[in-house]
């Protein structure tokens, strides 16, 4: 897939980005070399490889108890 000027202003626009003119062509250029490497991505045998659900697993983040109080500051409160 390559990426034109034109279609570099049309995504510009759409992501309300003010594109200088003269960073249009190096744009499209860069956003082809990514693209490439996208490409060069789908290169890879993945076959057997089990899809990850999470970078981490097997961990759970601890949880606070969910108690109403009253910041320890009955006065502050009060006012």
């Amino acid at each position: 897939m390559s990426i034109d000027e034109n279609t570099v202003r049309k995504v510009a626009k759409l992501a309300r980005l003010e594109l200088p003119e003269e960073r249009v062509a190096p744009m499209a250029a860069e956003l082809n070399g990514i693209m490439a490497w996208i490409e060069q991505l789908n290169e890879v045998d993945v076959e057997g490889v089990e899809p990850m659900t999470s970078a981490v697993e097997g961990v759970s983040l601890p949880m606070r108890e969910d108690a109403v109080t009253d910041g320890n500051d009955p006065e502050r409160v009060l006012k």
